[in-house]
């Protein structure tokens, strides 16, 4: 999953960014604002440039970060990410995944009103797991809708009977509505005859081969497969039958 993210987030055009540097200075001084005042460790991402800048709260230090870089050549937080139990990761990835696609069905301007929260699983300084609570914002985009900046936030859940977080939802900040993974996912899913042109897309026949094998007509299955690449956000038949196995919609 985590290679799907990949292919989507930095396959992304960037083409026109207004103001890049002053854009990247704010957003910086707000991970950091919210590194000191929630005591978190925040990681916002530049998919453009492909580097991530940490913040590092007092969290850091009960989790054995206290030492690490500023500034990475990744937009993965990969010494934070493999201390994560590896469940609750795959987990992470998956929902981050149909949270991209979510919001590649909203105009550029609603994208902020949206983050995803997760309860996860991480080994602290003694190797023992504990809760905390992520979070995943995309703040910015550039001028053609490329997603390029991202804000992660790590934070240690209170530790009250009465406070719990879900293990993982896509939330509506402005509404206060929750979008379940089914709603996330209803922009992506494939009717059956889709799944059907994709399978045989995934077996190697050709458009033409397809009308024949379904009594079709050629027209008919390259408007299926223009509408499989569009509900999938996918630029090939490659990477359309690699997202749809990851995402169960076919086999």
């Amino acid at each position: 999953m985590r290679n799907l993210l990949d292919i989507k987030l930095l396959s992304q055009t960037f083409e026109t960014i207004q103001n890049p540097d002053q854009k990247l200075d704010n957003t910086k001084r707000i991970a950091q604002m919210y590194s000191q005042f929630e005591n978190c460790i925040a990681v916002l991402s530049d998919m453009k440039a492909r580097k991530s800048f940490l913040y590092y709260g007092d969290i850091a230090g009960q989790l054995g970060l206290s030492e690490q870089d500023h500034e990475i050549r990744s937009i993965w937080e990969d010494q934070l990410l493999n201390k994560i139990h590896p469940e609750d990761l795959q987990k992470k990835y998956r929902l981050e995944f149909q949270f991209f696609q979510h919001l590649h069905t909203l105009p550029a301007e609603e994208r902020m009103d949206y983050e995803v929260i997760t309860k996860l699983r991480i080994k602290n300084r003694d190797g023992k797991y504990v809760l905390i609570k992520h979070r995943l914002l995309y703040i910015t985009s550039s001028d053609d809708g490329s997603i390029w900046l991202a804000l992660c936030l790590y934070q240690m859940i209170y530790d009250h009977p009465e406070f719990d977080i879900p293990r993982g939802i896509i939330i509506n900040n402005k509404s206060g509505k929750s979008i379940e993974q089914n709603e996330a996912q209803f922009k992506v899913l494939l009717s059956s005859r889709e799944k059907e042109v994709l399978r045989l897309i995934k077996r190697g026949l050709r458009s033409k081969e397809i009308a024949d094998k379904l009594v079709l007509s050629i027209n008919t299955v390259n408007r299926h497969r223009q509408n499989i690449f569009q509900k999938l956000n996918a630029s090939n038949a490659m990477e359309a039958c690699r997202m749809a196995e990851t995402m169960g919609l076919v086999t």
